[in-house]
């Protein structure tokens, strides 16, 4: 690309050069040969003055001014015979033109022709030929003309200085543009092209920039829903699986309520599915008010099984006169249920959902008997708690932090082992906006 725009920008250069050149290189051609012609004139004109009347008659002779140009002069009568000077012994065709009261300018392969006619008493008496060779004004007009050319030469040059730089600041923004593409096309959804001050690649970079950010956050969600489905989905289908088995090892009188329950199952994980691709297809979040005692009552009806199966009961604070909470339902009922099966993997003994209401706020608390987090290490941005990120990693508590932190609400671990006690803090519909 950088010698394509060198030899544009060279090719605009020479066409220039050329239309302006050539038709001033033939206009000083002609002033050089006009002037020329002027100078000539001159010394004939001059020559003319100082003739006497009766020059063809008188017995002096007569002399013609000598000058220092090289121009020849010569006399002629009124019959075209050379009276003194240098010339042809005859009026050649330009002098005898010249008797006819006319200044005659022409010229030869060799030399330039100036004749004047001489005039006494308002009549042609005579005439002056005046003769000069071109090779001084052929070499003045060569001189001129070779200026002409080291200049086009030097503007040439400065041509092609002006466009290897031009070339370069248009193919340096234009090579980024180009790294960022296959960068972007590798994956790396982090680029960050430079601005280069021309309007048009800064617009595409922007675009590109803007571009890499969407697929990043599309693929991102995708990550994320590819992760949370497996996390989500494997409870439930071990239940399924569980229950399926229990029913072919021991039957129940009544061999269609295993199918009921497999139906109800079945139908949880398909709204499971939708919630989640829902969530990973959508980077913003409905806020709308939340009622706890129908998020519990979910919660009840999905986990009330699966802790009884392993006999942990699993006790919930009625919620019916709670105030409503600002969020997401579907967010918190998936936080709920990753802290619950958190809860069911690696806790032991009842499993308790409480809440508590402040002016503001409501605190839902899930707690269990187990051992709790050990070796977990304090938050140092929350005194007193563990943030999700400091759990144990692989238990599922980042995706239930990064779901209550869209609503937006905040999660932390209030108390680590034992007995842990993990804490969801959300914001009364009723509160004031700060």
């Amino acid at each position: 690309m950088r010698r394509r725009i060198l030899v544009a920008i060279l090719s605009v250069t020479a066409i220039a050069i050329v239309l302006f050149g050539v038709p001033l290189v033939i206009m000083v051609v002609r002033f050089v040969d006009e002037d020329a012609s002027l100078r000539v004139e001159r010394q004939a004109v001059l020559a003319s003055r100082n003739v006497p009347a009766d020059f063809a008659t008188g017995a002096d002779p007569v002399e013609l001014p000598s000058n220092g140009d090289g121009v020849v002069l010569a006399l002629y009568d009124r019959q075209g015979i050379l009276i003194a000077g240098a010339g042809p012994a005859t009026a050649d065709a330009t002098t005898m033109r010249a008797l006819n009261n006319r200044v005659v300018d022409d010229q030869t392969a060799n030399a330039r022709i100036v004749a004047v006619p001489v005039a006494a008493d308002e009549r042609v008496i005579g005439a002056i030929r005046a003769e000069q060779s071109t090779a001084g004004s052929d070499a003045r007009s060569r001189r001129i003309i070779g200026l002409l050319g080291g200049l086009a030469a030097a503007v040439l040059a400065v041509g092609a200085a002006i466009g290897y730089v031009v070339a370069g600041r248009l193919t340096r923004p234009v090579r980024r543009l180009r790294d960022a593409a296959v960068q972007l096309g590798d994956g790396d959804f982090g680029i960050d092209v430079p601005r280069s001050q021309v309007p048009e690649l800064d617009q595409a970079a922007q675009a590109m920039t803007v571009t890499a950010r969407r697929l990043d956050d599309l693929v991102n969600r995708e990550r994320s829903f590819s992760a949370d489905a497996s996390h989500q989905l494997r409870t439930p289908l071990a239940g399924l699986r569980a229950a399926i088995e229990t029913e072919l090892a021991f039957p129940r009188p009544d061999s269609t309520e295993v199918l009921h329950e497999a139906i109800g199952d079945i139908d949880r994980l398909e709204r499971t599915i939708t919630e989640l691709l829902t969530m990973a297809r959508t980077s913003t979040v409905i806020d709308a008010p939340v009622s706890l005692a129908g998020v519990f009552a979910e919660i009840a009806a999905s986990w009330h099984g699966p802790l009884t199966r392993v006999g942990r009961p699993l006790t919930i604070t009625a919620a019916r006169h709670s105030p409503l909470v600002s969020g997401n339902p579907a967010r918190l009922r998936h936080a709920l249920d990753v802290l619950l099966d958190n809860a069911l993997r690696h806790g032991a003994g009842e499993v308790r959902i409480d809440h508590t209401v402040t002016t503001d706020a409501v605190t839902i608390t899930v707690t269990d008997e187990g051992p709790g987090f050990s070796g977990a290490p304090l938050s140092p941005r929350e005194p007193g708690g563990v943030s999700a990120e400091g759990a144990l990693h692989g238990l599922g508590l980042p995706l239930a932090r990064r779901l209550v932190e869209t609503m937006p609400g905040r999660l932390t671990i209030t108390r680590v082992a034992p007995h842990p006690q993990i804490d969801i803090v959300l914001q009364r519909a009723d509160a004031p906006r700060r």
